[in-house]
């Protein structure tokens, strides 16, 4: 691994030219975009021949996907041609095979992507490039994690071209503590978690016996990797206590005594540090100095106290080992999580919101019994009438908001429906005790939806938003799949099954279309 000095992408690949193609992970959608841009003016990697295979590739892509190019990509078919990419989950899934496509032919030699490119996919590299070391995680910057790191970096070294792999990461000289740095011996343990989600608790309930969710509680990945840490903590602390004791038997009997040579340096130092002139006046310092005085004016012991020093060398490396032990130890304990309590806790709110009576699913319960997403949510918005009484493109709006969260910049353009009431509904559960995970609803992407429904085009809805590509995608088989959850819940009324299916057979169309 090499460190590069914070500069601009033309000087890192110029530095690199002899281990392409590369994977320069950046940790930003639009950071892609700009420094592929960047590069594209300095450097073109691709001779004709290469260049003429890239057109007809995406000669080919383009017939499946007519506008494949079109709004803000309209630039990339030129960085392609130039063996220049970039991959990001903004880009539509079209666009994004393409360019997967064109990587794994070896007609792109620097492919800027972010982390989600070296996950489940296998495309490896002659190097990786790390623009930085710190990333925005939903809530504040910070540090890669060692697996964060490795996973990247692993992209590095092609079977049968390469002997070895290289990993470049990019400083910049204002975060000089991202030159740490990431030790493959400490990546992080991947950790069990579950979740008790409202459709979990139904399920237990509705499926399981008191002894079967007696055992689902208590004998689940989280607790078992829990507790088998916890243990293991003290098996070590043990260990390092029993380590101190014995080498305390090392010491003689005048250790930290007026005749020990190890104190007697150790006074020596702090007498030179009292003597400071910084120091000296400060009305303590004189009885401390005169104190050190007449300890070392006595006679010292004639040892040469190697094992006492290197006893206490130790004992001082197992003492720091033994505190951070126990700091781990309280951390477990503290963060551990106590299922029972989650499990009841998720009961009484599904009891109080008239999911379940006891044991007992309600109809409300066992409409969520099929849902898997913002259950409450959703259930709610069909038991209130809101979705039974809607048109169908109002259906479809309301429905585009769930478990969206929209980006601080996203834009769109208004459609015909308020959807008022689905908000009102939404404060009203909030009000109600239910916690804000359980309610992600966004009135933002209901216009795009609702114009898909009426027959817009995808070219269309780029130019109702600024949304990228991928995420008006995203939203909306986001939406057939909740739509698809509706109509198995939904049951024996047929009424509202047949209404669902036609909103959803709307909407799985031409490229959003849905192909299970």
């Amino acid at each position: 691994m090499a460190l590069v000095n914070n500069t601009a992408c033309v000087g890192v690949i110029e530095s690199i030219q002899d281990h392409l193609p590369t994977l320069y992970f950046v940790f930003s959608r639009g950071r892609t975009e700009l420094l592929a841009e960047e590069l594209s003016r300095e450097w073109d990697f691709l001779l004709p021949e290469e260049k003429s295979r890239v057109s007809n590739v995406i000669e080919r892509a383009e017939q499946v996907s007519p506008g494949l190019f079109g709004g803000r990509r309209k630039h990339l078919r030129r960085l392609l041609l130039q063996g220049i990419g970039y991959h990001h989950a903004g880009l539509s899934p079209a666009l994004k095979e393409l360019v997967e496509n064109l990587y794994e032919a070896r007609l792109i030699f620097v492919l800027f992507c972010t982390e989600t490119f070296a996950v489940g996919i296998n495309f490896p590299a002659a190097s990786t490039v790390f623009d930085a070391t710190r990333k925005w995680d939903g809530r504040n910057h910070r540090g890669l994690l060692n697996r964060e790191f490795f996973q990247m970096a692993g992209r590095a070294g092609r079977r049968g071209f390469d002997r070895v792999g290289h990993v470049y990461v990019n400083i910049d000289e204002k975060f000089p503590e991202q030159t740490g740095f990431f030790d493959e011996s400490q990546v992080e343990p991947v950790r069990g978690r579950l979740v008790i989600s409202p459709n979990t608790a139904l399920s237990l309930l509705h499926w399981k016996t008191d002894a079967e969710i007696e055992r689902y509680l208590s004998q689940n990945l989280a607790v078992y990797q829990n507790n088998r840490e916890i243990a293991s903590l003290a098996g070590e602390l043990e260990t390092v206590e029993e380590k101190i004791f014995t080498l305390r038997k090392n010491f003689c009997a005048d250790k930290d005594g007026p005749a020990c040579p190890m104190l007697r340096e150790k006074l020596k130092k702090e007498l030179n540090r009292l003597r400071n002139r910084r120091r000296r006046h400060k009305p303590e310092i004189p009885g401390r100095i005169a104190e050190i005085k007449s300890i070392l004016s006595q006679p010292a012991k004639g040892c040469l106290h190697h094992d006492c020093r290197d006893a206490h060398d130790e004992i001082t490396a197992l003492v720091e080992r033994k505190k951070e032990l126990v700091r781990r130890g309280r951390q477990l304990k503290k963060y551990a999580v106590d299922y029972h309590q989650e499990f009841r806790r998720m009961c009484n709110l599904l009891e109080r919101l008239g999911f379940i009576e006891g044991k007992t699913l309600l109809p409300r319960g066992l409409f969520a019994l099929h849902l898997h997403v913002q259950e409450i949510l959703v259930t709610e918005l069909v038991f209130s009438g809101i979705l039974r009484e809607a048109a169908p493109a109002e259906a479809a709006a309301i429905l585009a908001g769930i478990d969206y969260q929209p980006g601080r910049d996203e834009v769109v353009l208004p459609g015909a429906y308020n959807m008022d009431n689905a908000a009102l509904l939404r404060n009203e559960l909030l009000d109600a005790g239910v916690p804000e995970h359980l309610c992600v609803w966004s009135p933002l992407p209901g216009p795009l939806a609702e114009a898909w429904y009426n027959n817009a085009t995808f070219e269309e809805l780029q130019k109702r938003c600024n949304l990228h590509e991928g995420d008006i995608f995203s939203t909306i088989r986001r939406e057939i799949d909740v739509l698809r959850q509706i109509e198995r819940a939904a049951g024996e009324d047929r009424s509202f099954r047949q209404a669902m299916n036609g909103i959803r057979n709307m909407l799985d169309r031409d490229e959003v279309a849905v192909l299970i």
